[in-house]
């Protein structure tokens, strides 16, 4: 058959190449999904193993911070390196640092770490004088007790002699005779007793210059401290411990106007106004 001229044959569609079908949008998604999923739970699989790389780390510190702790412990309470070789007093003056050496002895050799001050104190507590103490270790071998010595305020008479007491009645030493530099307290020494109670404060209070002159004291109330001075026949009613350093001030003029002829009651109760009067 004759074809005309310019005639192109139709080609067969079924001769085209296939081409593969489009995704749809649902399976993106999908595939997107899984991807991100497995990204995530990468990262958290990083932060998890990263997180228990931290937690070894910081109980392998802690453990090793207990071991040399347990260890620092044993060496203070076991090694003979920091036991008890020297004991050093401060702050004696009646009590002898000898003596408390001596109460301490039985402490010797002890690791320092194992000695208390409770157990100090056990030992401590024959000396009368000492009132309070305080420790402190210098290592390898030392121990320092600082030491607070009870104060004398008086003597009360004695059993056998004196008794030199302070302020809360204890009996710090005794003495066959009269000490001449401490007043005589003419009431019971007691740590109840009001009287001693007023008379204690009254000779802690009483300036430096004032309290050596003083050679008998009473009281009748808390507010009737009496005392006679030495070397004189006057007698001094100071009333309480308050208004203490005015009260010396104007005593030592009262003194001297006093004179020594006649014995004199000076009264310095109230310090703004001092009455002198004779003694009966």
């Amino acid at each position: 058959m004759d074809r005309p001229d310019g005639f192109q044959p139709t080609k067969s569609r079924s001769a085209e190449p296939s081409r593969p079908p489009r995704k749809t949008s649902a399976a993106l998604a999908t595939k997107n999904a899984a991807r991100e999923r497995a990204l995530s739970e990468k990262a958290e699989y990083k932060r998890f193993t990263a997180a228990t790389r931290h937690r070894r780390v910081v109980w392998g510190v802690s453990l090793g911070s207990v071991g040399l702790l347990v260890l620092a412990v044993v060496l203070l309470t076991l090694s003979p390196a920091l036991s008890l070789r020297t004991v050093v007093v401060e702050g004696a003056s009646r009590v002898s640092p000898e003596s408390v050496q001596e109460a301490l002895a039985e402490m010797y050799g002890e690791p320092l770490a194992r000695i208390s001050n409770d157990r100090v104190g056990v030992a401590l507590s024959s000396l009368t004088l000492i009132q309070a103490f305080q420790t402190r270790i210098e290592p390898p071998g030392t121990l320092i007790v600082s030491i607070d010595e009870r104060k004398p305020v008086g003597v009360v008479s004695g059993v056998t002699g004196y008794d030199v007491v302070d302020a809360a009645a204890v009996t710090l030493w005794s003495s066959e005779t009269l000490p001449g530099d401490l007043p005589l307290i003419l009431v019971a020494a007691a740590s109840d007793s009001p009287s001693f109670g007023a008379i204690s404060r009254v000779l802690l209070a009483l300036p430096d210059e004032i309290l050596p002159q003083v050679e008998g004291v009473t009281a009748s109330t808390l507010d009737d401290v009496r005392f006679t001075i030495r070397g004189s026949s006057h007698e001094v009613v100071w009333g309480s411990a308050d208004r203490a350093r005015e009260k010396g001030r104007v005593l030592r003029a009262a003194l001297d106007a006093a004179g020594e002829e006649k014995p004199r009651v000076i009264d310095v109760t109230t310090p703004d106004s001092v009455v002198i009067r004779l003694r009966p």
